[in-house]
């Protein structure tokens, strides 16, 4: 019995370390400014088994300021004129060698409901790097 209780303590143990790493991974990205440039409605292509006219989508496009160098890596959510969040992702980009400055990006995001083509006030983009 005693060996089962070291074995679950050194467990959580592991399981509290990899938190603390990750909040320090999390707190050690640099936040890079971002503008959402447009929110447009569109379809993702045709999925037989999830209907027949195509994945709703909005199509977010944004600059991102302050690039340097290292991967990107952005939280996109999207919102309908009543304020509800109707979908969300996160992007991952290495933009080419060289870039530094802006780099402008465009994801599409699948939503739940239909398409509403929104404004840049539809979308919050929350980006980031480590490099």
């Amino acid at each position: 019995m005693a060996q089962l209780w070291r074995k679950r303590t050194v467990r959580l143990a592991g399981l509290a370390l990899g938190g603390s790493v990750l909040a320090l991974v999390l707190t050690s990205c640099q936040v890079l400014p971002v503008d959402v440039t447009s929110v447009t409605g569109t379809y993702e292509p045709y999925n037989p088994s999830l209907g027949d006219e195509g994945i709703p989508t909005e199509q977010v496009d944004f600059t991102v300021s302050g690039y340097t160098s290292g991967y990107i890596v952005c939280l996109i959510e999207v919102f309908n004129d009543s304020g509800q969040m109707v979908g969300s992702t996160v992007a991952t980009t290495n933009p080419a060698t060289g870039s530094s400055g802006t780099v402008d990006e465009s994801v599409p995001v699948d939503i739940t409901g239909d398409i509403f083509n929104g404004t840049a006030a539809n979308a919050i983009v929350r980006c980031g790097t480590r490099g």
